[in-house]
């Protein structure tokens, strides 16, 4: 029962991401973008903006192919390590392929990092979510105790937001890319627990 209310849970996420690629071509998305910009940036500051890049560092390729690549090194468990990066190779492909076939430029509000691929979706976000997400999984099948397993997963979970939202405010991205980016990465998670969840006896060994 809980894989078909997986599944359902992407499509419908899939669905959504669909209609927000619809309303970005007809430019039905342009005041929430807007507004969402001038929110997240309406206290902007030189504080601000150094705890924002460190947030956008923590959703870079370098720093996801980095924390892969000490996962895959460092990690006892090989399968579960593999089945981490796995997802965020994933996410990757999914996201380098979108970016290509839409090809949205990116903002041209005041620009605090400059990127040079196209904007839709975020691929900081994408990664972000795919990296920390499956390590909430994880976290959450393990044997930790229960104060514990909340405490990572909460905080785990809250990186790909301000990952998202630190997109945003320097100006790499708009909030439809990084909204989408969590959707499209979300579906992607939803649906490869599925599948995790049927090999889990195998891969925990």
């Amino acid at each position: 029962m809980k894989k078909y209310i997986r599944f359902i849970l992407a499509g419908a996420l899939v669905a959504v991401a669909i209609y927000i690629m619809v309303l970005i071509k007809n430019g039905g998305i342009v005041n929430f973008d807007n507004e969402v910009y001038k929110i997240v940036t309406s206290n902007m500051n030189d504080v601000l903006t150094n705890i924002f890049k460190v947030f956008t560092f923590l959703g870079s390729t370098v720093f996801i192919v980095g924390a892969c690549l000490a996962i895959l090194v460092f990690m006892k468990n090989k399968k579960m390590a593999g089945v981490i990066v796995g997802s965020v190779a994933i996410s990757t492909v999914v996201n380098q392929a979108i970016k290509n076939i839409f090809r949205r430029p990116r903002p041209t509000v005041l620009r605090l990092v400059e990127e040079k691929s196209f904007s839709f979706p975020s691929g900081h976000t994408m990664g972000a979510t795919a990296l920390y997400g499956i390590l909430v999984y994880f976290v959450m099948k393990s044997n930790m105790k229960r104060g514990l397993k909340i405490t990572l997963s909460v905080i785990l979970a809250l990186l790909p937001i301000c990952v998202a939202v630190s997109r945003i405010y320097l100006g790499a991205h708009f909030a439809s890319d990084v909204t989408g980016g969590a959707i499209i990465s979300t579906a992607l998670l939803l649906v490869e627990a599925v599948y995790i969840d049927k090999y889990y006896d195998k891969i925990e060994k």
